[in-house]
């Protein structure tokens, strides 16, 4: 399942890798990732990273669209 779609420019998979592999690198135990990883709502098999750069607009205070990481497509609300 993709969690975070695809750029919509080159079809990059945006999903990057799962969050609790990254912690269990990180601390080394499977309890210390189970724990981190929930906070970001991951399990051991759902929840991986998204590769899209959020581009935020100061003006608006928020967020208004994405870059791709592999062709630097932008795509969303233009940003003022």
């Amino acid at each position: 399942m993709n969690e975070h779609g695809y750029c919509p420019n080159c079809n990059l998979d945006l999903d990057g890798g799962l969050i609790w592999d990254f912690f269990y690198k990180e601390y080394g135990t499977a309890a210390k990732a189970d724990e981190t990883a929930a906070m970001y709502g991951a399990t051991r098999t759902t929840g991986h990273w998204g590769l899209a750069t959020g581009m935020y607009d100061m003006k608006l205070d928020r967020t208004v669209g994405q870059t791709c990481p592999e062709c630097n497509h932008y795509w969303g609300k233009p940003l003022t």
